[in-house]
């Protein structure tokens, strides 16, 4: 079985390379950067998603595409949200058909849902995303439902939760940050709202599982043990030894400070980070542990634990390489 990986010099693609190595006879990495850990078991094709012919290129030979580009939310530049997340999908399908490529696998997003309107989430609930990135993402969805009707590709789609774990961290070294010094950490609705992620590891071997079955589908993947916001950042503090305390705060003074503090580029959060901020959002994931036979290894409480620990790692790293 010999895979592609776009986007496999990034946080996803890297560790989903690492993850399927094992288990596979080839993998090859299609991305504009070459990886900072370059692994010789791997071949490295620099190539741009938005030139149909490198990918159509790199994609000879493959029977895998596991299909992780993509503009991220905090992208400044909106057009590139066209660029990659949409065209860069049609030339990755249209190359997948050229080269009769056996299954693609597409990692969208939950922001595709933009705010439930019901939870927990179904993967045939209507999709109203909010903001562009999450447009890109449903857009993409539906050039492979397109690719998928007109063509008979086989394709599976995975929409994962917030994801955690490894290396991590994003938006969450702002909150390790402030646990670390002990500051009060802001939440909305006392922290009562029932909030899901996904560890990496576990997306990993959902996204795995999901290459190995034959039929076109749609998987939506989060934890199966979570709870409050409270509940997780408190186990945070708790395990931390922190002094912080949860702070409820005024929804008003929460968006626009947030919206200023993104603004001159102080915090890493977009639109759609303040308007999910404070909302219940999980999925049920029924589904993915029926037909993958799937089941996620790791609790909120154990991936936000475990994401503060690199954290911390990661921060003493820095501090001796300076």
């Amino acid at each position: 079985m010999h895979c592609l990986v776009t986007g496999g010099s990034g946080y996803l693609g890297s560790s989903l390379i690492k993850f399927i190595l094992p288990k596979v006879s080839s993998v090859t990495n299609f991305d504009i950067i070459k990886p900072k850990d370059f692994d010789q078991k791997v071949k490295f094709v620099k190539g741009d998603i938005c030139s149909l012919s490198s990918i159509v290129e790199a994609s000879k030979n493959i029977d895998i595409i596991y299909h992780n580009i993509a503009k991220v939310p905090i992208t400044k530049n909106k057009n590139l949200f066209t660029e990659v997340n949409e065209k860069g999908t049609k030339n990755l399908l249209e190359a997948a058909k050229i080269n009769g490529v056996k299954k693609v696998i597409y990692i969208s997003s939950s922001a595709v849902f933009g705010i439930p309107t019901k939870i927990p989430i179904l993967e045939t609930d209507k999709r109203i995303p909010i903001e562009a990135y999450g447009l890109s993402k449903k857009k993409g969805e539906d050039i492979c439902f397109e690719y998928i009707d007109n063509y008979g590709l086989d394709i599976s789609i995975i929409r994962p939760r917030t994801i955690i774990g490894e290396n991590r961290l994003g938006i969450f070294s702002i909150l390790f940050d402030w646990i670390e010094n002990n500051k009060d950490i802001p939440v909305l609705n006392n922290g009562e709202n029932l909030y899901q992620f996904i560890h990496i590891n576990d997306l990993n071997e959902a996204t795995y599982k999901s290459s190995l079955i034959k039929g076109s589908n749609i998987f939506n993947i989060g934890a199966e043990k979570f709870g409050s916001m409270h509940q997780t950042i408190s186990s945070v503090i708790k395990h931390a030894k922190s002094n912080s305390k949860i702070k409820n705060i005024d929804k008003n003074i929460f968006f626009k400070t947030a919206f200023f503090l993104s603004k001159i580029n102080l915090i890493p959060l977009q639109e759609y980070h303040f308007k999910v901020y404070g909302k219940s959002v999980y999925f049920d994931i029924s589904k993915a542990k029926t037909i993958l036979n799937w089941e996620p290894k790791f609790s909120n409480i154990d991936s936000m634990i475990m994401s503060y620990e690199n954290y911390l790692k990661i921060k003493k790293k820095s501090f001796n390489d300076n």
